[in-house]
């Protein structure tokens, strides 16, 4: 998508969030969108310094409070390194990054 016009519900896509420090390897965040459910995958994780959540940006322009309820996706700060691409089956929290990802496979 190159246009706001082109998304079809820019209230509920997101566009922008801070990524775990340990988990930033390149410019991107990354998510397996083929990958649900059962099979579900954090490739890159999310951050969580705003009381185990944070903000996102979204396409329309406001910003989101999401707060993080699985572990799975907060995996310790001060890490140096944390796996990517790592299986986090049924986390309710992938589930939603899934579904507010402007891409859809």
């Amino acid at each position: 998508m190159t246009k706001l016009a082109e998304v079809s519900q820019p209230a509920g896509i997101f566009v922008l969030l801070d990524e775990h420090p340990a988990s930033i390897n390149d410019g991107q965040f990354v998510m397996d969108l083929a990958s649900v459910g059962p099979q579900a995958r954090l490739i890159d994780f999310p951050s969580y310094y705003h009381l185990g959540g944070e903000n996102l940006g979204m396409a329309d322009g406001h910003v989101e409070y999401w707060q993080w309820s699985d572990a799975r996706t907060m995996p310790p700060l001060n890490a140096f390194s944390i796996g990517l691409n790592v299986a986090s089956p049924n986390n309710p929290d992938v589930a939603r990054l899934q579904a507010a990802a402007s891409y859809r496979p």
